[in-house]
């Protein structure tokens, strides 16, 4: 039974959150972690089943609520946090962060999402895409289940980032993504079970910042999409490289993250001028 998320915590002021994407562990946000904690306290959380965090108990009837509840309950029962936070989430962290948006809307400051894969949504609105994520996951499923992970992880990976790849990651990482095969099945199949619409999406009032890849596919874009033309006010930015940017394209990926959390900042304080 996992008492606290496991998490790294630094600095001090307006919590910052960062949620890693499928496969990766916290580590994933170490340099923008590093970034931040001079003027934040940051906080990078293994989501369940990843890094040091154990699987969850009950999968059939895990949920990414539960992944959202997890988030908070880390943020303002265990490290005592008592301002909203700003939200930074990459892949399956941008699903939960708008979980977690939905839920508990008085705790979410802002929202930087980098192609977050709230796969549900393509059902309604990008069905091609959906059925096209739906054969990639049965595929990768079959690698699963006949053991072998490594094949799961190719499949992945080179689907995601519209690349043939795999083959010239390090030894480490193409182990650390195999590893990750059976929570990332976990991770589709609570994307797509969960009861969130579109419209609960749009009624979110926190600042959103949507970002992705220029060289990524349709597979990794289409949430975006679909976010990017629903959600009044979004910013909607571009940067280089793929689907895996936050990991091989960090420095740029960063930036983008930095600007937007300190352009809600400077927007609050100028309310905040104006009202006093």
């Amino acid at each position: 039974m996992e008492r606290v998320a496991p998490h790294d915590v630094s600095g001090e002021g307006v919590p910052v959150v960062l949620l890693h994407g499928s496969m990766n562990t916290r580590r994933q946000w170490r340099r923008l972690h590093r970034s931040l904690e001079a003027s934040y306290k940051v906080i990078s959380v293994d989501l369940t089943g990843y890094g040091e965090a154990v699987f969850p108990e009950n999968p059939d009837t895990h949920t990414m609520e539960a992944e959202a509840h997890r988030v908070h309950r880390l943020l303002y029962e265990e490290l005592g946090c008592e301002e909203p936070c700003h939200l930074v989430g990459h892949s399956y962290g941008g699903a939960i962060s708008l979980c977690f948006a939905v839920l508990y809307p008085e705790d979410a400051l802002s929202l930087t999402l980098f192609e977050p894969m709230s796969n549900h949504l393509l059902v309604d609105f990008e069905s091609e895409v959906s059925d096209a994520g739906i054969a990639l996951i049965e595929m990768i499923t079959e690698y699963h289940e006949r053991g072998d992970d490594v094949g799961g992880a190719r499949a992945f990976f080179n689907h995601l980032t519209g690349t043939e790849t795999f083959e010239l990651l390090p030894d480490g990482a193409k182990k650390a993504l195999s590893v990750g095969v059976g929570k990332m099945l976990l991770d589709y199949r609570t994307t797509m079970a969960t009861g969130f619409t579109l419209a609960d999406y749009c009624g979110i009032e926190s600042s959103i910042c949507l970002i992705q890849g220029r060289d990524s596919p349709k597979l990794t874009t289409a949430v975006t999409g679909v976010l990017a033309t629903a959600l009044e006010g979004a910013r909607h930015i571009l940067t280089s490289g793929d689907h895996m940017a936050p990991v091989f394209f960090a420095d740029e990926v960063n930036m983008a993250v930095m600007e937007h959390i300190a352009w809600v900042e400077e927007t609050a304080e100028s309310v905040h001028k104006q009202v006093v």
